[in-house]
């Protein structure tokens, strides 16, 4: 397990030795203007468009510019530019100029190029291929002085060049000016320039979204923009800069249709044409559109503010609308949506003639579009909004645009997306008036997006890292709106739910600082950002009012958004988070480095160990404090939703922060004394102090404390007592004093404190000790209490923070008779707040299995839940009313916890909590309710199917599940009866999204997972169907991904059939992160089966053998896999590869499949990349598939007419090579220096010359003389750069070899006489196509290499004429080879000086020369030649006109200083 440990994953180390992606500079023009014109077509899918941008050049030098473009078609042939100049005061445009241009998709590198033969096991060459497109930017360019620094484009795919085309090959004049004013204001300014771009963006994989327009879809046919926060969206819809930190101004025409029947013109002029082509493919659906359907007005919702709105002058079938923003923003933060739309005037609804006239100028107004049939439910969920503008406007400052937009659509990926003055919701959070369940979620979603205008709109981050700001701040806001709107209470106990659950999760996460440049990675990044941030500001904001005396950060907020509005200017608009920190400091006069150090930039929460001890020597209260978060918090499991997170947060390299031993600030100790009274103690913990700090609380009351039985006693008999003291009573016993009575301590089974206790708390000289009173920390508390300090902490303390903390001791103390008597009094007791209510119910399950009374929490539970909401001493409940909504929820609370309740020894719900479960499904009764039961029915059936699963299982269960008694068949088969019942009603009578569907799929599930009922695919497999809600399509996979279906290769061919060829982006997002976790389980060991090792045959059978080595190995490996994530991701291939090797084909070709699609987005290839890294290891080999040269034969016809000369040209496939191939040399060493020697040589230029080859290939030792040479192998020419050589066949040429007349009277090295050109396809018919492998040590820089210079498609070379030299390949034929010069032939001395080529003139050849003298000439690499046998390394070729040419003897004169051979004797 530690080899596993030590070897990174392929997935989690992709790039290997590659180097990463390198940041794209800075350029240096920034966009000032953009105008963009776009015409919808709808049938088509299709947007036709142009835009203009308008930019300032800073550097005069600059030729050319670089935008960003994607999935566009870019007309670059009638690209324009226009210089603008500036003439008294006013631009001028000057002639506009058609320039050169180049495109380059980058969305062409998500597909596979044609002939690469891609398999889905070159997941890794695919992920290599397009990561520039996956590509962030690892540091950001600040979004201050953008208008001097420059932009950042992401991709940079389109270039367009300054120059016009009849300058492109115009020369150039260089004049040289004086340097005397160089320094001088006119030596150097900025020009300006307009680009003209026509694009056309036709069926687009991102930013843009078409909804019920392809044949079966039946929706309302509307089309919007999509958004991410990672920039690369945007340029999908147009050309343009896609820059968060690139602000200009904006100006956006759109065409439409002008009614739903415009829109789909088309299809419906052949209706009926379609409709007898779908009876003949058997489909009955024909597309149609009611009469008042066709009438629908079509409305543009854009961002900004509408300028024009008119009819096209050239047709009037279509309408015209142009918006142009308020101020300044990026692309990203602008979008639009088209459809037919309703409006609804949120603010005149909601807000009162009285409100309106106080606000005047600064009434906000709201408005609401929706689908048809959707205003009512669009007005039901944005109540909330308008009151939410107004107390923004009052408390902050003014809404710093002129309105405010909500579009409510159809399949959206998130809830919603904020826009520049507008906000699209998805309609899932759409909820009609008679619903309560979902309310306050969805307001507090809906005010989110209006509070982020503030802050995400108005404001900018200066870089990534200073999102924190934006998030944390626009939560602020919502959470102050909805502590108004629903109480103190509330705001406060979810704030303490929140902070608790953020110190069990913050533990190897990123701190808020980094985390804002790993957002991209996937929503689990952002609910962490939702999660963090906001509770930081909360205690930042107690910090603050601690330290300023009420100075809180609602006031610093509102000076300076009110600022931002007054400068109106576009630096004091950025966020920092050093300038936020220095503003607070300013305000409250305190410092917060350290705050900013340990919450900002570092990670992690605290956790105490407070232990308290009263002295009574120095009447003092000794207080020790010990910070145990580095002995606590440990790395934690690997769980299934966090499988894909931590997959991708390790290949990002996301900075993962360590646990900080100490955390310092000011803490709120409060003492409740024996007489009742609070003292409050502020202690601070410094940075000097160490983990363990310890503070003496001085002690102020000197009485002794009452016992809380005897003043009980004094209430009940001193009923008539005085008004002032009768106040005092109840203040002291308001909550939890209920079920008082002998007679209801004997029905509910209640007792009080023993006499010992009570002598106990007679002796405490405090009532209870409250650490962190006013909630300034975000922390555990590990107290060392007495169980009576905590009931009274419960009962006396007001505040719900401190009432939660004593639940949480409850909830996990010991079981106990007086425990689970307070916390039914909790429960029963109304005054409580709902969520304490709701604790006590769920704290009282553990209390069923005390050791004397057993089941006494779920005899207290269902009586409670009787004496609330059934008919006397009976199961049946009273008539549904949801008028109480915390009385709903305790309702919810109670119901989930009688399933809950376990027996110790069976590990199952017991029978009669069973039935009681089923009676309230059974006798729901809902006739006079105002509000809708659907929740609440899907709820029963959630917590039935609870109650029916045990909490463990072994061989005592399954023994007991083998053999069901009558009873337990009996009810198993009333509460399967009632599920059906359930899904049917759902069928008759639609349910709020279908809740019930969903609820009763989810408990089959869940009993067929523990084994409850038999799996049965079909149950889940039947909603799969086209037309089936998403929702219920999404949980079927969901269901059958859980159950271990997805191992059978047909279910799996079919979820990645319906993940690519889904219409929705939300479906398609759901199902992938299903797959992951279904992945997870299967590395995790969920579907291992396990083999017990049998026992030998010759055994004693009374013996058994528990543990044996095997089984602890297996254990052992199964508990690493949750630990270590390279274990987890090796056991997940062992487990394909072992257990599903027979099945392997069709997760490769369902795989191959969906990778190649060519609608799917960015974000759907990367997930689908992981799956396939996940499960299938590294291809070895790469096949590609080359097309064969065309050659075109010529022959003259015969006959021949007297006055034309015909020819007939016919093409063929070469296949054959022109010259033979050879193994290339290997690189050639240094030589060593040679004695001097005669400088005069004989050569042999008998041959036909042969052109040079493209590729210069390092030289080899060659090899022994052969009749014919092998053939040379494709292989890579260099490590360092991987280069195709299969296609450059056709130009590769053999050496020219030397005479062999002489061989035997000469001891020169001898060249291998080259033989007739080996045939390649061995003499067959020739093929079109070819089928080379090629073999490399690094497959991932080939496909970097071949990505970055994708091969053009190579034309057939003409072949030379007769007597005329044959003319050199072409640069562009060979990627990644630079040849200077062509090699020569070095001397046989071994000198380094090159000789001149030989003249190509004469025809004939020339008689041999007579054999030179005999000598030794070293030819191989850096070694002596041995004798004649060794034959010399080849040499490249001359260059030569293709006659024959003479031998010639040349004499040459020995340089100076070069290295020369004794002369032959």
């Amino acid at each position: 397990m530690a080899d596993q440990a030590a070897e990174p994953h392929t997935l989690i180390d992709g790039n290997g030795d590659l180097a990463p992606v390198e940041d794209a500079p800075i350029h240096e023009y920034f966009v000032i203007k953009q105008d963009v014109s776009l015409d919808i077509n709808f049938r088509e899918k299709r947007i036709d468009g142009s835009t203009d941008i308008f930019l300032v050049v800073f550097n005069d030098k600059l030729e050319e510019v670089v935008l960003d473009a994607a999935q566009c078609d870019v007309n670059t042939r009638h690209i324009t530019v226009t210089e603008l100049r500036e003439v008294h005061g006013e631009i001028q445009e000057g002639q506009k100029r058609k320039v050169v241009a180049t495109y380059d998709d980058p969305y062409k590198r998500l597909e596979t190029p044609k002939g690469w033969n891609w398999t889905a096991e070159h997941h890794d060459l695919r992920r290599i291929r397009a990561r520039n497109v996956f590509h962030s930017r690892r540091t950001d360019v600040p979004a201050e002085a953008r208008e001097v620094a420059g932009c950042t484009p992401v991709y940079g795919s389109l270039k367009v060049s300054l120059r016009s085309r009849s300058e492109q090959d115009r020369p150039r004049l260089i004049i040289r000016k004086s340097t005397v004013n160089l320094a001088s204001p006119t030596g150097s300014g900025s020009r300006q320039f307009k680009i003209t771009i026509p694009f056309t963006n036709k069926n687009p994989r991102d930013g843009v979204h078409f909804v019920g327009v392809d044949l079966l879809d039946n929706r309302y046919p509307h089309m919007y923009t999509r958004h991410s926060i990672q920039p690369g969206t945007a340029s999908c819809i147009f050309p343009c800069i896609d820059d968060h930190g690139a602000r200009c101004d904006w100006k956006i025409s759109i065409k439409y249709p002008r009614t739903l029947g415009d829109a789909l013109q088309a299809p419906l002029a052949s209706r009926q044409k379609i409709s007898d082509r779908r009876q003949a493919d058997g489909s009955d659906h024909v597309i149609d559109l009611a009469e008042e359907d066709k009438l629908r007005e079509m409305t543009v919702i854009c961002s900004g503010f509408l300028v024009e709105d008119k009819t096209d002058p050239t047709d009037d079938r279509k309408k015209i609308m142009t918006f142009e923003p308020e101020k300044k923003t990026s692309v990203q933060k602008l979008g639009f949506a088209v459809g037919p739309f309703e409006h609804i005037d949120l603010s005149s609804q909601f807000r009162s003639e009285e409100d309106e006239i106080k606000l005047g100028m600064s009434a906000l107004k709201v408005h609401g579009y929706c689908l048809p049939r959707r205003g009512d439910m669009v007005s039901n969920s944005c109540a909330v909004l308008t009151m939410a503008a107004d107390y923004f406007s009052y408390t902050f400052a003014k809404y710093p645009f002129g309105n405010f937009k909500l579009c409510f659509l159809e399949d959206m990926v998130d809830d919603t997306v904020s826009l520049h003055s507008m906000a699209f919701v998805s309609d899932r959070l759409l909820f009609p008036e008679e619903i309560i369940d979902t309310e306050v979620d969805v307001a507090r979603k809906l005010v989110f997006t209006l509070a982020y205008q503030w802050t995400g709109i108005n404001l900018i981050p200066n870089t990534r890292n200073d999102l924190w700001l934006v998030f944390g701040i626009a939560h602020y806001m919502t959470e102050l709106f909805m502590k108004r709107l629903c109480g103190n209470n509330e705001h406060r106990f979810r704030t303490k739910t929140l902070s608790d659950r953020l110190v069990e999760t913050d533990v190897n996460r990123p701190s808020l600082f980094d985390l804002g440049a790993h957002l991209h990675l996937g929503d689990f990044e952002m609910d962490f950002m939702n999660l963090k941030a906001p509770l930081v500001f909360f205690i930042l904001d107690k910090r603050l009012i601690k330290a300023s005396g009420g100075h809180g950060l609602t006031r610093i907020l509102a000076r300076f958004l009110t600022k931002v509005q007054v400068e109106s200017g576009d630096s004091s608009s950025i966020l920092k988070s050093e300038d936020f920190r220095l503003r607070c400091e300013k305000a409250a006069r305190t410092r917060l480095e350290s705050f900013w150090n340990q919450w900002i930039y570092g990670s992690g929460c605290p956790r105490f160990d407070v232990k308290a001890k009263f002295n009574k020597k120095r009447l003092c209260v000794e207080l020790t404090l010990n910070q145990i978060q580095l002995q606590v918090a440990k790395k934690p499991e690997l769980e299934k939703d966090d499988f894909l997170r931590v997959i991708r947060e390790r290949r990002a390299g996301a900075p993962l922060g360590d646990v900080q031993p100490l955390f310092t600030g000011p803490m709120t100790i409060r003492i409740h004394e024996a007489d009742g009274t609070p003292y409050e103690h502020i202690l601070e913990i410094r940075e000097d102090a160490t983990r363990s700090t310890k503070f003496e609380i001085p002690y102020n009351t000197k009485y002794k404390r009452l016992k809380r039985t005897r003043r009980l006693k004094e209430k009940q008999a001193g009923a008539n007592v005085d008004g002032v003291e009768g106040a005092e009573e109840a203040l002291l016993y308001c909550l939890g004093d209920v079920l008082q009575t002998p007679e209801e301590q004997k029905q509910w089974e209640l007792i009080d404190w023993d006499p010992e206790t009570e002598r106990k708390m007679d002796q405490e000289s405090y009532e209870w000790i409250r650490v962190d009173a006013d909630f300034e920390w975000v922390a555990s508390m590990k107290h060392t209490l007495e169980p009576y300090m905590y009931v009274s902490q419960l009962q006396q303390d007001r505040d719900v923070v401190a009432q939660q903390d004593a639940m949480l001791y409850l909830t996990h103390g010991p079981l106990h008779p007086i425990a689970s008597g307070f916390l039914v009094r909790t429960l029963v007791d109304r005054r409580y707040f709902h969520g304490i209510r709701t604790m006590a119910a769920q704290a009282l399950p553990r209390q069923a299995n005390i050791k004397d009374l057993p089941m006494l929490g779920l005899r207290q539970l269902m009586m409670a839940y009787r004496d609330m909401f059934c008919f006397e001493n009976t199961n049946q409940p009273r008539p549904n009313n949801f008028s109480d909504k915390q009385q709903y929820k305790v309702r919810c609370a109670i119901i989930r916890a009688i399933a809950d309740v376990r027996d110790s020894n069976t590990h199952r719900c017991p029978l009669e909590a069973r039935q009681f479960i089923l009676d309230q499904l059974l006798f729901n009764n809902n006739e006079d309710n105002p509000y809708s039961d659907n929740y609440w029915i899907a709820h029963l059936v959630e917590v039935l199917a609870t109650s029916l699963i045990p909490s463990k299982r072994d061989e005592w269960f399954e023994r007991q599940m083998k053999n069901q008694n009558e009873e337990e068949r009996q009810f198993l088969e009333s509460a399967l009866e009632q599920i059906e019942r359930v899904l049917r009603r759902d069928e008759w009578t639609n349910s709020y999204r279908n809740i019930w569907t969903i609820a009763g799929l989810d408990a089959k599930q869940r009993l067929m997972k523990a084994e409850i009922i038999p799996k049965k695919y079909a149950d889940f497999g039947q909603y799969l169907l086209d037309g089936t809600a998403d929702s219920i399509r999404i949980k079927c996979f969901e269901a059958l991904i859980d159950l271990g279906a997805m191992t059978d290769p047909s279910v799996f061919t079919f979820l990645l059939y319906v993940l690519t060829t889904d219409r929705s982006p939300f479906v398609r997002s759901k199902l992938i992160q299903a797959v992951a976790r279904g992945l997870a389980a299967i590395a995790f060991g969920e579907h291992t089966k396990v083999v017990k090792d049998e026992a030998p045959a010759d055994s004693d059978p009374l013996l058994v053998v528990q543990d044996s080595e095997k089984e602890v190995e297996a254990r052992k490996e199964m508990f690493a896999r949750k630990e270590n994530l390279d274990a987890a991701l090796k056991a997940l291939r062992r487990e394909m590869e072992v257990t599903y090797a027979a099945e392997e084909r069709h997760y490769k070709t369902a795989l191959r499949k969906a990778l190649d699609h060519p609608q799917l987005g960015r974000a759907d290839i990367e997930g689908l990349l992981d799956i396939a890294a996940m499960m299938l290891d590294e291809a070895e080999s790469w096949i590609l598939t080359l097309n064969l040269p065309k050659a075109w034969a010529v022959s003259m016809a015969t006959p021949q007419l007297a006055d034309r000369l015909m020819v007939q040209f016919k093409s063929w496939y070469k296949t054959k090579p022109k010259e033979p191939l050879i193994e290339p040399p290997p690189a050639e060493p240094k030589r060593p220096v040679a004695l001097p020697r005669a400088p005069s040589i004989k050569i042999n230029t008998k041959g036909t010359g042969t052109p040079r080859p493209s590729i210069s290939v390092p030289a080899v030792e060659s090899p022994a003389v052969t009749e014919t040479p092998a053939p040379r192998k494709p292989s890579v020419i260099s490590e360092s750069k991987a280069v195709v050589s299969a296609p450059l066949q056709a130009h590769a040429t053999p050496k020219r070899p030397l005479p062999d007349a002489h061989a035997s009277a000469s001891s020169v090295a001898k060249r291998p006489k080259m033989q007739t050109p080996i045939q390649v396809n061995g003499g067959s018919n020739p093929k079109r196509r070819k089928m080379v492998t090629l073999k490399t040590n690094n497959p991932k820089r080939l496909a970097l290499v071949l990505a970055q210079a994708p091969q053009q498609p190579a034309t057939p070379a003409r072949t030379s004429l007769p007597g005329m030299p044959r003319k050199e390949s072409s640069a562009e034929a060979v990627q990644d080879s630079i040849v200077a010069k062509p090699m020569r032939k070095p001397l046989p001395t071994g000198g380094e000086s090159a000789r001149k080529p030989l003249p190509t003139s004469g025809s004939s050849m020339s008689p041999p020369p007579p054999p030179p003298p005999k000598m030794t000439t070293n030819t191989n690499s850096g070694r002596p030649a041995s004798g004649p046998g060794k034959a010399g390394s080849p040499q490249p070729p001359t260059p030569g006109s293709g006659v024959a040419r003479p031998k010639i003897k040349i004499k040459r004169k020995p340089q100076p200083g070069a290295s020369q051979s004794p002369p032959a004797p």
